[in-house]
């Protein structure tokens, strides 16, 4: 045999070196086909912690994506004293349009905020009874766009503040400054549970393919009698560990869509309750190349570490 080895071009040994590691491949997923209940359950294990982390990660990339455009959406609320004249408010409101974080001004006067909050509270009737308008006038000012930051933000803030005239300017996106803190801790979270998670994946691939080197452990025992190597004994093992990753990575995929299906429609409604649009993004193409890279990468170096380590010790008796 190693004389007719030997006479093989490079060529027809580079091809009959792929042709059995075809061989082994198509093989190990068939021996998978074959163990249908310790293979699904694996499989399932591999496609739920995947899945999990998917899920987490587009949460997280989906809040971070609508953030920009909420902080652009955000307005300063500026309250004009109560003694301020009409020309002073005037004044005010030429002074507020020449600053320049300020893209456009608007005024909601006493009456018509009264009427408003009429309107929208319910409480039409008790406010009629009062002698006076307790409310202010109020300027709604909209930053420009290169005002999104919550710093730049806070600082217009403090600026519009100190003018004449304001009582006190209001801004609302400290629940962004706080969600932006949230996602700082939950990634930190999804870091730990990735951990975890690859743990886990790593004991179920290594603990089914040890199962399955020891019940082929005669078969093993007859291949190192005839000269094979332990590379090559290792080599279906390995391929067996690349299907659970590939068709766990799938099955990851396949779960991810579903719950994003499912989320999707809460999603919305709780947009809609800030008056926003929220779409919620899955995992792109090169995403998805990724998962399935890293699934397989995974299922690869959890076979080798578990089989190089059990086939080294089986020996012929």
């Amino acid at each position: 045999m190693s004389v007719s080895r030997r006479k093989l071009s490079l060529p027809k040994r580079f091809i009959a070196f792929w042709a059995r590691h075809l061989q082994q491949g198509t093989a190990s997923l068939g021996d998978i086909w074959r163990n249908p209940t310790s293979s699904l359950m694996t499989i399932a294990v591999i496609g739920v912690c995947l899945a999990l982390l998917i899920t987490f990660y587009l949460a997280i990339k989906n809040v971070e994506a609508v953030i920009p455009s909420w902080q652009q959406n955000a307005q300063i609320s500026v309250f004009v004293e109560p003694s301020a004249s009409d020309v002073q408010r005037e004044q005010l409101a030429a002074k507020l349009r020449q600053l320049d974080g300020v893209a456009s001004i608007q005024l909601i006067d006493k009456v018509t905020g009264l009427a408003e909050f009429k309107k929208d509270s319910g409480f039409g009737a008790a406010l009629d009874l009062m002698d006076d308008n307790p409310l202010p006038d109020v300027f709604i000012v909209t930053p420009k766009a290169s005002q999104h930051q919550p710093q730049q933000l806070q600082q217009l803030q403090q600026q519009l503040a100190k003018e004449p005239y304001v009582s006190q300017a209001r801004l609302d996106v400290e629940w962004l400054q706080r969600l932006s803190g949230i996602l700082d801790v939950v990634n930190q979270a999804l870091l730990l549970l990735f951990g975890l998670l690859l743990i886990s994946i790593i004991l179920t691939v290594g603990n089914t393919i040890r199962l399955n080197v020891l019940s082929q452990r005669a078969e093993i025992e007859v291949m190192k009698l005839v000269g094979a190597t332990n590379a090559f004994i290792q080599r279906p093992f390995i391929y067996t560990g690349f299907w659970y990753g590939f068709i766990g990575g799938l099955l990851a995929w396949l779960l991810n869509n579903i719950l994003m299906l499912w989320l999707s429609s809460a999603a919305g409604q709780l947009a809609s309750l800030y008056q926003q649009s929220l779409y919620l993004r899955g995992l792109d193409l090169a995403e998805f190349t990724n998962l399935l890279f890293g699934s397989s990468l995974l299922g690869i170096l959890s076979a080798w570490f578990s089989v190089s380590r059990y086939v080294k010790k089986i020996e012929p008796r």
